[in-house]
């Protein structure tokens, strides 16, 4: 089974290190949905954060809710570097980072955050619905997990010779991106990522999407000029056997779910 990308790029933690860092760096679809469930009580609880770069959500969080704990893992080792040195623009009380692959961690409590999170990652891996199941292992009964995904009405592509991204920031998607690594740029069929989402096992309680269309990243190479950028939040079921009535709220365009 091919691996996911361990990234040496290093302008991922030079770019992290002093961006998406504050409440305001984030986009509207990821606070709407961080908004819901946190809920009236405004505590985020024990976090997870896969692909975590070098902790910035952290922050951004604990600028609206409590957190009780947090912990950040990521692939690329010059970004957790950062994080643990305490070198970023934002560093953070009460964090743990991990260097490497979700998909072969042995430490982590199964069940043991009441939040994941997975913001520009499971669609930035090769492994995309692996990456999905392990980060829905580590969510608490009647916890979350929050991810980002790209959609579209259209065919899904997750092939890497038809869809990736150079990773590069800023004022170097202006130049020649050709010395930079490649990142998969994986774009899901609207039906195909709620119907994978509902499968989850154990089976979620519920979903919740928001989204919006908009263009391709500059560095992006994709067949798809328009797609939803789009945040959800799955929820664990707390224990009782009742599958709800409601199951899913879904902001999204109506040309996308019709």
């Amino acid at each position: 089974m091919q691996e996911n990308i361990r990234y040496n790029t290093v302008c991922i933690a030079d770019y992290y290190a002093s961006n998406r860092n504050r409440w305001s760096d984030f986009y509207e679809s990821e606070r709407w949905i961080f908004e819901k469930i946190a809920g009236p009580e405004r505590n985020m609880g024990r976090i997870l954060d896969v692909g975590c770069a070098v902790g910035g959500l952290g922050c951004a969080l604990r600028e609206r809710f409590s957190v009780t704990e947090y912990t950040g893992v990521d692939i690329n080792r010059q970004a957790i570097e950062i994080a643990n040195s305490g070198k970023s623009s934002h560093p953070m009380d009460n964090a743990c980072f991990i260097y490497g692959d979700i998909l072969e961690m042995k430490t982590l409590p199964a069940e043991g955050f009441d939040n994941v999170f997975s913001l520009s990652c499971a669609d930035w891996n090769i492994r995309t619905r692996d990456i999905v199941n392990e980060c829905w292992r580590y969510v608490a009964k009647g916890g979350h997990f929050i991810l980002t995904l790209r959609l579209t009405a259209e065919a899904s592509v997750s092939d890497l010779s038809k869809s990736y991204q150079y990773i590069c920031f800023g004022d170097e998607t202006e130049g020649c991106m050709e010395e930079y690594e490649k990142a998969p740029y994986v774009i899901l069929n609207i039906h195909e990522a709620i119907t994978m989402l509902s499968q989850l096992d154990p089976k979620p309680s519920g979903i919740i999407a928001y989204g919006y269309y908009g263009k391709p990243s500059p560095s992006a190479r994709t067949v798809y000029d328009r797609l939803c950028f789009t945040a959800l939040a799955v929820t664990k079921m707390d224990g009782g056997d009742q599958y709800p009535e409601t199951f899913g709220e879904f902001h999204l365009p109506m040309d996308l779910l019709f």
